[in-house]
Order: structure tokens, then C-alpha cells, then sequence
């Protein structure tokens, strides 16, 4: 008797299909929190809108937040208060696909979280994901800024910046997985999810215009030195703390609290940090400072020749110390 032959049920899904991917890819503007994220979002949205003055809010309608509830829950068609921190991270990988699918062309995205698996998944997808600008800033002055920022003491900032697990739960955002500084900087230098750019803060003070060419090309937009002119006059930091008093950027922040605070670079050096708080710092973030380019002053971090020449000298020492009880010969009685 001949096999009977079943038909397909219409719209029945192949399991074996692969699954077509988007043609938009994300560009993420990542940074650990207050390392200058927002100015490099702002430069990007006045010179790509091509326009010659900023504008606070039409950058951060353009430019999203990976974590904003309200997109969050948009894509998801669920309520994030409903959600547990484990659902969130299991369900982002949809997340980013729907965000995906939801544009023409490629997006620019902000970013804190370190690459890591939460929920099972993990928080950056190659697929998704076209490159990475990584900002970052020396962690002395992130403590200071984030303390003034989270209205809470010095210390305890520290105390955040050095755990591992770290979360940010703020008003009007999902769970944030951003972990210590030193985690969330080795995580963007060691997982080679995606291309990468770093830039520093304190280059991009600096020399703004050198720096943000580099961001230019490594984006491969058409560079308009025109227009370059004038997105670097139209967001200095005068510029921008302005724009905040204007618009109300930075949600909870307000005049008492602006959300461009200070931008200085250097400011634990001016008596913005006790020593005992620099070297609470640099202890937990010396590793990656160094390889970042930052000077420690109250940790020195060994180089891997000069740890292994410690290490053969301790053992040579140790040699030189060694008791060696050596077995007497065989003695004949007369």
C-alpha cells in the first residue's frame, strides 16, 4: 500500500527553516554610566540630521535606549512591572529582533550593560549588531559624577562601581545589568561580539574634532567637515547644559540636579577624592585602567614580563633558602 502523502497545513512553520534575519543592524553607543555617552549621542544626531543646533530630545527619540520600558513594552506587548529581571534578559534577544525589524535602516543605540548572559541569552547579539562605539572615562571622576548623579555618598558609589553584579534600576527603564566598571570594560575588550571602537573621555576633551572623526569614519558615514564644524560648535558642553534648561532633558534631573553636571576631567585630582577613596578605586579598577591608558597612583598593576620575572626570582630565592638534608655514606667500623 502506497505511504499517504500529508498535505502541509497552511501556514504551518518549518522547523528546520532558518530564520531570515533583518537587514537594520544596531550601532551602539555603549559606556558605563556618566562617561559621556549622551555627548557623543548628541554630536552624532546634530551631524548625521545634519543640523546646527542641538536638540536634546529629537536625539533621544532618534537614538533609543535599550532599556526604555516604554519600547520595551511597545515591542513586547508586555508589562515590564510584571516581569521579573530573568524574564527581561530571557526575552531580549526577541527584543532586539523586533527593534530590528522595526526600521529600514540601521539604528544607533544607548547602551550601559556589560556583554554577559542574563536570563540565559546574551545581552548583545552579532546578528542584531552592526558595531560598537565604547566610551570610557577614568573611573575617578565616574565615581564622583555618578555619586552627584545618584545623590548618595561617595563611598557608596565606590561601593557600586566595584560589584560585580551591579544593577541600575531607575523610574521608566528595565533592569540594567551594568556590573562593576572594571567587569563592564573587560567584557567590551575581551568578547568580540561585534567591531569595536574605544574612545576615551578625557581624548574626546582633548581634541574633540580628532576624535569624533575617528568616530566618523569607524561608523562609515560621509564625512562633511562642514558640517563637522558645526555639530562640534553646537554640542560644547556649554552648549548642551543649555539645551537642558530649555527642554527639560534628563527626566528626574532638574536645575539643582543637571544632568550635565560638570564634564571636567581630572576632578579626584582637585580634591574630588580623599586617598583612602582613590585607592578604594584604583584598587578595584586597576587592571583595566592600565590597560585603558590610565596612570594609577596608589596601585602598581606588574606588566606580564615583569610578573613572571617576580615569579623566577621568588623562586631562585626560595632556592638559594632551601634546607637540604643530605644522607650520610655508609661508615665501616674499625
Amino acid at each position: 500500500m502506497a505511504e499517504e502523502k500529508k498535505t502541509p497545513v497552511a501556514g504551518a512553520k518549518n522547523p528546520f527553516a532558518k530564520e531570515k534575519l533583518p537587514d537594520a543592524r544596531i550601532t551602539w553607543i555603549q559606556s558605563y554610566p556618566r562617561s559621556g555617552n549622551a555627548w557623543v549621542r548628541a554630536f552624532l544626531y546634530t551631524y548625521m540630521a545634519e543640523q546646527d543646533k542641538i536638540d536634546l530630545k529629537a536625539m533621544a527619540r532618534a537614538f533609543s535606549h535599550d532599556s526604555s520600558a516604554f519600547i520595551f513594552e511597545r515591542f513586547m506587548r508586555e508589562e515590564v512591572s510584571k516581569l521579573k529581571p530573568a524574564d527581561i534578559g530571557e526575552k531580549r534577544t526577541e527584543f532586539l529582533l523586533r527593534a530590528c525589524r522595526s526600521s529600514k535602516n540601521d539604528l544607533v543605540m544607548r547602551s550601559h550593560m556589560l556583554q554577559t548572559d542574563w536570563g540565559g541569552q546574551p545581552t548583545f547579539l552579532p546578528q542584531y549588531s552592526r558595531a560598537a562605539v565604547v566610551v570610557v572615562r577614568d573611573p575617578r571622576d565616574i565615581a564622583i559624577s555618578l555619586a552627584a548623579d545618584m545623590e548618595i555618598p561617595l563611598d557608596a558609589a565606590i561601593a557600586n562601581m566595584a560589584q560585580p553584579q551591579f544593577a541600575l534600576l531607575s523610574k521608566g527603564t528595565t533592569p540594567q545589568p551594568i556590573g562593576s566598571w572594571t567587569r563592564n570594560v573587560l567584557s567590551w575588550l575581551s568578547r568580540p561580539s561585534m567591531p569595536r571602537l574605544f574612545v576615551r573621555y578625557e581624548d574626546l576633551i582633548e581634541n574633540p574634532r580628532r576624535e569624533f572623526m575617528r568616530i566618523i569614519a569607524f561608523m562609515n558615514l560621509r564625512l562633511d567637515f562642514g558640517q563637522l564644524d558645526k555639530a562640534l560648535e553646537a554640542t560644547t558642553f556649554e552648549k548642551m547644559a543649555e539645551a537642558e534648561k530649555e527642554d527639560g532633558y534628563g527626566g528626574a534631573h532638574s536645575e539643582e540636579k543637571p544632568y550635565f553636571r560638570s564634564g571636567q576631567v581630572g576632578q579626584w585630582r582637585d580634591g574630588g577624592l580623599s586617598l583612602s577613596q582613590i585607592q578604594s578605586v584604583e584598587q578595584a579598577c586597576a587592571q583595566a585602567m592600565v590597560v585603558l591608558g590610565y596612570e594609577t597612583e596608589t596601585v602598581r598593576v606588574l606588566s606580564a614580563d615583569e610578573a613572571e620575572a617576580a615569579r623566577l626570582a621568588q623562586e631562585a630565592e626560595a632556592a638559594k633558602e632551601e634546607v637540604v638534608i643530605e644522607e650520610d655514606g655508609e661508615s665501616g667500623e674499625a
